[in-house]
Formats: structure tokens, C-alpha cells, sequence
């Protein structure tokens, strides 16, 4: 099979590259968007997520770098850390035969190292507009050689506040550049910064029905707010995929998903804004070895994150914009393979859905829940990392504890010991047993019995006062101080203690200040 990306002007070096990655038909937007690059045309790019636009600006630059030219030649803006540090790889991978230098800078990231690392002469500088604005103000990321300027998720990362920090850095850039803007959806304030910032931009918009991958299948379930968990539980059970990821809309919700799945026994990892980069790229790469079945996450991780083999996203709670819905359902379905994408709709979400179906231009299909005999039949098949799975509870005990907030297991009453006097009578009667009166039956008890001691007997028991027969010595002894010496110490060591004047003291009137008039009278008096 003859490898598509030849007819687009692709170097031999950079084919055998993305060979071994496994790309050898170029996507749509790739078709569209290289030659126009390598033709040193501005663009704007409109196309779904997980469309291949890494490749599409990735490609034709690293053709275009001179390995001649000493310091960076291009830079790259990502709204996150992970996208950042997944376009880094994946540049790295298609430049694998060529002498090109590339490096990452993002925030919570040492930027001691960073700096080390930009001073060996990386022509590929890819990061977060705040890390990049902290470069250029230490005059560490120098921008004389840029004639590449790369925006990635530009829309996500005007929602995320960076809109500023991206024009300064615009700024500080050579005018005389290549300029591309990739996104999924074009706000107004997006196309303003292209029309300022750019020169003649080529507008490249996919045409397409509806935002979303085709390839992804995209179905919802009606569940009881209540019986959120339970229910993912069923349905991880009955869909076992290679990789999942479960999106949350908190922090809080995802620690809590995440340790309902691992005490029923799934391999299971979160990410969410409150860890630390470390953390979160080392649970990155558990999910793409394969080592998770599950991750858990907000969406920090629904922008540019690429794993193989994800094919299935669950929408835990419905995400409060609709954009968000397109780039959490992106992450399956990619390059053309075959996803699907599930969303638990409560009564109360259901109007989201719905507007989230007229903003993506498609139906989503409401499907119904799993039963306990296909759930068992799902267990009894199950192979590889889901082979040790636990059968779940039947459906009708999470339908009859609905009205008790999380669904908890149908407890047995014990027998208990029969405590009723009045009904224990009665089977004594009927057996034909007297029954034992309680008044008249005799108390056993460890008590002492209790003596009443008479008024005058009292005396005769009453204890004698203790006196300490201890003499004290004439040392020990302490003389009689007076009470108003014992005062004036008091008043001494109080902190708040302020010396008294004498006519406080005596309670005479304090004397009147003479007025300059009486005193300059006084003067002349004196005089005469």
C-alpha cells in the first residue's frame, strides 16, 4: 500500500517516522492543512478533536526547520500541561530521524531545568502561554529566530483565561512568521485575535453534519441520582474495555468515584487539578500501558490527550458547557477508530442533554440499563484484566432502596429475645405455668445493706476533724504581712498598673491650664 502522505510533499525521513507510528493514510485535515503550510500560508483550522491536527502542523514544520539555525524556530501554546507534554512526544516520535532538538515548559514543572534545557539549542519549543510569558520576561526563551506560531485548542484556552498572556506573547514574536490557529469551535473574541494578529489567514473548516467523530458512538442512560455509582459498576462490568475514562464534574466527585471502583476491585487512578504534574503524568502512563482499567478525571484531561485503544468514555455527570461534551467524547474514536461514549442523565440533566444535542448537531440514543442476567452473562465471559470480576447486586435491590439515598444492602432483622412481660405471661397461662410475680420475687444483690442511724447515734459516729500534729519550724514560719503592703505589690506587677498622681490620689481637682492671655497678664504683673 502506497503511503498517502508522499503526495503531499512529506521528506522521506519524516515518512519513515510516522510510519513506524502507524500512519500511512493522512486524515482529512492533514490533506488539507500541509501543503498550505508548506506554502508558508497563515491558518485558521476548524476540525473535530482527535482529528490528527498535531500531524497536520507538526509535519510541515519539522520539514521547514533549519538545523542550521541556532535557538528556537518554532513555538507551540497548549491551554494544559498534559496537552503540552503529549504534542512534545509526539513531535519527538516524528522527528526521530531528523537532528531537530525539542523541549517542554508548563507550570508546577523546575524551571532551573527548563532553562538548562533552552540553552542547549531546542528548535522546538512547545508549553503553556503562563510558563512561555515567565521565559520571555527572564529573557531565558529567546524569540529572534520564531518563524513558527502555533495556537492548539485556542478556544479552550480564551475559557481558561489565557487570552492575555497569549497576545503578549504574540508580541514579542517576529512579525515576519507562519501563524496557525487549531480549535474546535470559533468564539467570536478568537476570530477577532486572527484578524489582528494574522496575515490573510486560509480558513480550513471540515464539513460535517455535526461537531462530533463519527466513528463514536454516542448513547445515554436514565439512573436515579442516588444510583450513579451502582450503575457505572453494571456497566463497566457489561462493556469491559481495553481503557476508560470516567469524567467527573469536581474534584470531590472524582475521589469519590475513584475509591467506590477500587473497593469493588478495579484498577483505578484519578487526575484532577489538585495533583501534583508528577502524579498526573505518571497516572497518564498507567492508563496507556494498559496497567488501569479505569481513570477517573475532571476536565483538566479532556483536551489533546491521546491514549491508544481508549474506546469507551463515560460521562459520569453531564458537563455544565457544551463544549466540554465534544472534547470529552474526542478522546475516544480517534484517527478513525471505533469508539463509544456513555452519559448518566438524571432527571435533572436531562434539559442539558438536550441542549447539548442541538449544540453538536446530533442525536445521542437513550439506551436501557443492563439486567442482572446480562450482567452474569457478561461475568461468566470475562477474560484478561476483567477475568476476577464480582457480581453485582441484583437491580431490584437498587430499585427498592432508590429512596434512601445511596442503595445499601437489604439487612435481615436477627432474631431477637423476647422482652414482652405481658405476652410471656400469656404463654405461661396457656401452658398452664403460674406466672411469677415480679413484686413478690425475691431481689438478689451485690449491694451492702443500708443502715438508718439514728439523730443521736449520730453523734457518736460522726469522724473526728484530722489535725496535722506537724509542728512547724521558726525557719518556715511566714511573719504577718500587712493588707495594704499585699495591695501595693498587686498593683505593681499588674502590667496595666499605671503610677498615680498626688492629686489623684487625694481626689483634689487636677489645675486648669492658664490661657496664653493669662499668662502674657501674669508677665506684665510680674514686670511692674
Amino acid at each position: 500500500m502506497e503511503n498517502g502522505f508522499i503526495k503531499l510533499g512529506v521528506s522521506p525521513d519524516i515518512i519513515k517516522a510516522i510510519e513506524e507510528m502507524g500512519f500511512v493514510t493522512p486524515t482529512m485535515v492533514q490533506e488539507r492543512t500541509i501543503p498550505l503550510v508548506l506554502r508558508k500560508e497563515d491558518l485558521i483550522v476548524m476540525s473535530k478533536t482527535g482529528s490528527g491536527k498535531t500531524g497536520a502542523f507538526g509535519i510541515p514544520m519539522l520539514q521547514m526547520i533549519d538545523t542550521q539555525v541556532e535557538g528556537p524556530q518554532a513555538l507551540i501554546l497548549t491551554p494544559t500541561r498534559e496537552l503540552a507534554v503529549q504534542v512534545d512526544s509526539d513531535i519527538k516520535l516524528m522527528s526521530k530521524y531528523q537532528k531537530v532538538e525539542t523541549s517542554v515548559v508548563y507550570g508546577q514543572h523546575n524551571i532551573e531545568t527548563e532553562i538548562r534545557e533552552l540553552k542547549k539549542g531546542a528548535s522546538i519549543i512547545t508549553g503553556t502561554p503562563g510558563r512561555v510569558f515567565d521565559h520571555l520576561q527572564k529573557r531565558t526563551l529567546v524569540t529572534k529566530n520564531i518563524r513558527f506560531l502555533v495556537l492548539d485548542e485556542a478556544d479552550r484556552m480564551l475559557d481558561m483565561g489565557f487570552i492575555d498572556q497569549v497576545v503578549k506573547i504574540i508580541k514579542l514574536v517576529p512579525r515576519n512568521r507562519i501563524t496557525m490557529l487549531f480549535s474546535a469551535t470559533m468564539p467570536t473574541e478568537i476570530k477577532r485575535l486572527s484578524s489582528a494578529y494574522m496575515k490573510e489567514p486560509v480558513v480550513v473548516e471540515l464539513e460535517s453534519d455535526s461537531m462530533t467523530v463519527d466513528s463514536t458512538e454516542q448513547v445515554y442512560y436514565r439512573v436515579n441520582i442516588n444510583e450513579k455509582r451502582l450503575q457505572l459498576d453494571r456497566l463497566l462490568k457489561v462493556e469491559q474495555p481495553e481503557s476508560c475514562l470516567v469524567f467527573c464534574n469536581t474534584r470531590y466527585e472524582v475521589d469519590r468515584v475513584s475509591m467506590f471502583l477500587r473497593n469493588k476491585g478495579y484498577f483505578v487512578d484519578s487526575i484532577h487539578g489538585a495533583n501534583s504534574q508528577g502524579s498526573r503524568l505518571k497516572t497518564i502512563e498507567k492508563i496507556k500501558s494498559g496497567t488501569l482499567q479505569v481513570m477517573v478525571a475532571t476536565d483538566v484531561a479532556a483536551r489533546g490527550l491521546h491514549i491508544e485503544d481508549l474506546n469507551l468514555v463515560i460521562n459520569y455527570d453531564v458537563p455544565q458547557e457544551k463544549d466540554s461534551y465534544v472534547h470529552r467524547i474526542g478522546r475516544t474514536g480517534r484517527a478513525g477508530k471505533a469508539g463509544k461514549a456513555i452519559t448518566l442523565v438524571t432527571s435533572q440533566d436531562i434539559m442539558s442533554l438536550y441542549e447539548i444535542e442541538e449544540h453538536v448537531n446530533a442525536l445521542i440514543k437513550e439506551e436501557e440499563l443492563p439486567t442482572d442476567e446480562e450482567v452474569r452473562q457478561a461475568i461468566s465471559k470475562a477474560d484478561g484484566k476483567w477475568a476476577n470480576l464480582k457480581a453485582p447486586r441484583p437491580q431490584e435491590h437498587i430499585s427498592r432502596n432508590k429512596n434512601q439515598g445511596n442503595a445499601k444492602p437489604h439487612q435481615h432483622n436477627a432474631a431477637k429475645p423476647n422482652t414482652n412481660y405481658r405476652s410471656s405471661h400469656a404463654q405461661n397461662a396457656k401452658q398452664g405455668n403460674k406466672p411469677v410475680s415480679v413484686k413478690n420475687k425475691p431481689v438478689q444483690s451485690d449491694r451492702p445493706k443500708t443502715v438508718n442511724v439514728k439523730p443521736e447515734a449520730e453523734k457518736q459516729f460522726s469522724p473526728k476533724p484530722v489535725i496535722n500534729e506537724k509542728k512547724e519550724s521558726a525557719a518556715t514560719r511566714i511573719p504577718p504581712v500587712e493588707k495594704s503592703a499585699v495591695n501595693e505589690f498587686k498593683q505593681k506587677i499588674n502590667r496595666n498598673y499605671r503610677p498615680q498622681k498626688a492629686y489623684q490620689r487625694s481626689k483634689v481637682e487636677p489645675p486648669k491650664k492658664k490661657t496664653l492671655f493669662e499668662r502674657v497678664s501674669g508677665l506684665m504683673k510680674n514686670k511692674k
